[in-house]
């Protein structure tokens, strides 16, 4: 049985209810999983947590979720790379809220070719403002940049083509920047 298709039965058998395939499943992708974690951690400064906290956060999260509908690997490492998104954004919440710390968490993005600094509160703010104008867009944000997808492959995730996911990945990207800029001043 190819890898790819071990893959796919561990994601039906734990939507089924079966905690060891579950488990092998995380075993399986521990590798992806890590490179993920390393790649959002570094772009992101003034943060705590290491690669392999931040997979662990991510899978309790995953684990928590009783009824996902896995479509394949690649829908799996997308909701990984999102519950690490969102355990990002909490940390850094959670270091915002305390009083006796005042450092800004940003995130370095390269949303105009060159590397900057981005808040990743006011990130996730212009993100759920994406998401109520169109939700598609803020999906493919979500896969590309957090999620480390490919073009293709965000394509193959929400059924449309390369080229839609290149023409919308661009106008999300004005999009957000524009946003950002309003937030910031």
């Amino acid at each position: 049985m190819s890898d790819r298709i071990e893959t796919q039965v561990l994601l039906q058998d734990w939507r089924g209810g079966d905690t060891a395939a579950r488990n092998e499943l995380f075993d399986r992708l521990y590798t992806e999983l890590l490179q993920i974690s390393a790649a959002l951690l570094r772009v992101e400064s003034n943060n705590s947590l290491s690669t392999g906290d931040l997979v662990n956060e991510a899978a309790l999260r995953l684990i928590q979720l009783d009824r996902i509908d896995w479509q394949d690997r690649a829908h799996f490492l997308a909701l990984s790379a999102k519950a690490m998104r969102r355990v990002l954004i909490d940390h850094a919440r959670k270091k915002k809220a305390d009083k006796r710390e005042h450092q800004k968490v940003t995130l370095v993005t390269r949303f105009e070719g060159n590397a900057q600094r981005i808040d990743l509160d006011n990130l996730e703010k212009a993100l759920i403002r994406l998401a109520a104008l169109d939700e598609e867009k803020a999906n493919i944000v979500e896969l590309r940049y957090f999620g480390g997808l490919n073009l293709a492959e965000v394509g193959d995730l929400l059924g449309v083509s390369e080229s839609t996911v290149k023409r919308q990945w661009r106008s999300a990207r004005a999009w957000l920047m524009n946003a950002l800029q309003d937030i910031n001043v």
